[in-house]
């Protein structure tokens, strides 16, 4: 099982090698973004039963919050000296043996309330979810697949 101090050590690699562990970077949250997303509008109905932030412990350390899950690792980090006021959100997902990078988030200026970033969050957790599951459909073996004795 990965501790606090797993996750810790991890989100301080995952600053320090940003560009390596995710190629793309991290993203920029705009109204073009927010769109594309379909979370513009207050009552968009987001996917799943109940929304996967809901579902996660939280820790608060060295200026940043921690939300984990069984499942899911977050680190929301407020850029206080940042001029407009930003946040960035790195996501990962994680089992018992490892946590792997999946994407990083900025929002800034009017998008950078706590209720557009909870969209964005629950938005890219049931995403990865939904990839996750579409990617153990393609490893399991069809019966085509298996060996005959």
């Amino acid at each position: 099982m990965v501790s606090i101090e797993q996750l810790d050590a991890f989100f301080e690699h995952l600053v320090s090698h940003t560009s390596d562990l995710l190629p793309d970077g991290i993203m920029n949250i705009n109204v073009k973004t927010l769109h594309a997303l379909h979370l513009l509008s207050d009552d968009t109905p987001l996917p799943g039963s109940a929304p996967a932030s809901t579902l996660l412990q939280a820790i608060e350390s060295g200026g940043r919050i921690t939300l984990y899950n069984e499942k899911f690792a977050l680190w929301v980090v407020p850029q206080k000296n940042a001029d407009p006021a930003s946040t960035i959100v790195f996501i990962a997902s994680r089992t018992d043996e490892e946590i792997k990078p999946e994407i990083a988030f900025r929002t800034t200026g009017i998008h950078n309330r706590s209720k557009t970033i909870l969209k964005l969050i629950d938005r890219f957790l049931a995403d990865i979810q939904e990839t996750e599951t579409v990617i153990s459909k393609f490893e399991q073996p069809t019966s085509k697949d298996q060996k005959i004795s």
